[in-house]
């Protein structure tokens, strides 16, 4: 039985083996690759690589420490978690199974799509999910914001900060008449536009312009870059029936990254912790792993360095 497995490849999972390795723990680490999200990065005609930062280079020196440990690395994805006396099973996808004392879950989130043409052919290409990482690249630029929801009007006041004009198409009320809501409704380079429903993404190397439907009238929007904020979706289908989630989907953690099972642990994008970034990610996951690493060790769970 090993002391712990991870299961993710993202920020989060990668920081919290780097850990365990540090930490001379029996470790297993299960993922087919390695960066999640950050393999991909926003390209834009007006930017130039040397002006991004990006998370590629940032959990490079995470990843160097494990390349060479192929004796811990699992490149099957996980299919299943099973409770077992002491700790936890964890089957893969070529049908092995392996056993541990204490588990990690990094597996991340994802951004709800819009599924409709030309968001694939132009995914990362003027089109992201992610107001959050590349707004500081909008300077000056007219961008269009698509959601209703709080993710969405986030992403506005954001961009609202930078960027020469924001769109915001939102197909539903959502989060619009709150008091947030109309706090930016009334920001002077914000155009709200209820109603509409993206029915296409246009360009040639990258987006373009956008075709909305607008109370039952087509027309087509010119943006320098399209931001997709309707939903961030956690990938918690593996321990959906094993540990608390939110309203969400989201693992419910507390402050040192424990779910409320003993010995299973969770970090990152797939928490409630709302660790979103990539250096958040990176801490997330070394707090869990040193959670994990106080459980293996038997430390008192809520043993405070100091006492009243």
């Amino acid at each position: 039985m090993h002391e712990l497995i991870i299961i993710g490849g993202g920020p989060a999972g990668l920081a919290a083996a780097a850990y365990a390795v540090r930490k001379r723990m029996d470790a297993l680490f299960i993922s087919p690759g390695l960066g999640g999200r950050t393999r991909r990065r926003l390209l834009l005609p007006w930017v130039d690589d040397y002006q991004v930062i990006v998370g590629e280079e940032t959990i490079q020196r995470f990843r160097s420490q494990l390349d060479y440990l192929e004796f811990m690395r699992v490149r099957t994805p996980a299919t299943g978690i099973e409770p077992i006396d002491g700790g936890y099973r964890i089957a893969v996808g070529d049908g092995h199974t392996y056993d541990t004392r204490t588990l990690i879950i990094a597996t991340g989130s994802r951004g709800e799509r819009l599924n409709v043409p030309g968001e694939d052919e132009l995914e990362m290409r003027g089109l992201c999910y992610s107001a959050m990482t590349y707004a500081p690249l909008m300077v000056d630029r007219s961008v269009v914001v698509v959601g209703s929801e709080l993710l969405a009007l986030r992403a506005v006041a954001e961009l609202s900060r930078i960027a020469r004009e924001v769109r915001l198409l939102a197909e539903y009320d959502g989060d619009l008449d709150t008091d947030f809501g109309q706090a930016i409704l009334d920001v002077p380079n914000v155009i709200v536009r209820r109603g509409c429903r993206v029915l296409a993404v246009k360009g040639r190397s990258y987006a373009e312009t956008v075709v909305v439907e607008c109370s039952g009238a087509q027309e087509e929007i010119a943006m320098d870059s399209i931001f997709v904020e309707k939903q961030l979706i956690p990938n918690t289908a593996l321990v959906a029936d094993l540990v608390e989630l939110d309203p969400c989907g989201f693992i419910r953690v507390d402050a040192r990254n424990r779910t409320n099972r003993p010995g299973l642990f969770a970090a990152g994008d797939c928490t409630d912790a709302s660790a979103f970034q990539v250096l958040m990610g990176l801490g997330d996951g070394e707090k869990a792993a040193l959670s994990a690493f106080d459980y293996v060790l038997g430390l008192p769970v809520d043993v405070t360095p100091c006492e009243e």
